[in-house]
């Protein structure tokens, strides 16, 4: 078990569970502040990237027991789906309509 792997486990679900319960913001700082406000929903956007940096997390903690290149290839590939999907739900489910702009 290597403590880096331990370590990125943890912090990826500490800081999911803080985003899907509404109490991670600081974690969404950066970038263009003002423009991802006018276009995006903030609530939605903290709640799907919670999602992920969970399903990321229990991800790695698994990868921790596994050693063989088999897992850790499906490691990388169910890496990757968890990122696209991620990227989908942020352009799509959470961008505004022109209503609520």
């Amino acid at each position: 078990m290597d403590s880096l792997d331990l370590i990125l486990t943890i912090a990826a679900l500490v800081i999911g569970v803080m985003l899907l319960t509404g109490h991670g913001s600081v974690f969404m700082k950066g970038g263009n502040a003002e423009a991802r406000k006018k276009f995006y929903d903030e609530k939605k956007m903290e709640k799907g990237c919670g999602v992920a940096l969970i399903l990321i997390g229990i991800l790695t903690g698994i990868d921790m027991f596994t050693t063989g290149m088999t897992f850790k290839i499906g490691y990388i590939v169910v890496l990757l789906i968890i990122i696209v999907g991620l990227m989908y739900y942020l352009r799509v489910k959470c961008r505004k309509t022109e209503k609520e702009k």
